[in-house]
């Protein structure tokens, strides 16, 4: 991972938001979010799910990288969102 990826505040918020609702909690969520961030893999979109993606980011490019059952969307070398790989959990 880049280590000079920004982490936004909605990606924070976001993380924190979902991470309640499975029952976590935790003091530094950033430093969490980094941890995760550090062993991330990049996640195989299929074709027509990243041009879905792309469309529902008004066309704006993104890296996709998952960890411990998280994906984090990145864009334009920010952290722009935390979400849980399975819908249902987000």
């Amino acid at each position: 991972m880049n280590p000079d990826i920004k982490l936004t505040a909605h990606a924070v918020e976001r993380f924190v938001e979902r991470s309640r609702k499975l029952g976590m909690r935790m003091n530094d969520p950033e430093d969490v979010i980094l941890k995760m961030l550090s062993k991330a893999k990049p996640e195989d979109l299929s074709p027509a799910h990243r041009v879905k993606r792309l469309i529902a980011n008004g066309y704006k490019e993104a890296i996709y990288l998952v960890a411990e059952g998280w994906r984090f969307v990145i864009s334009d070398n920010a952290l722009v969102t935390c979400e849980r790989v399975e819908k249902t959990q987000n």
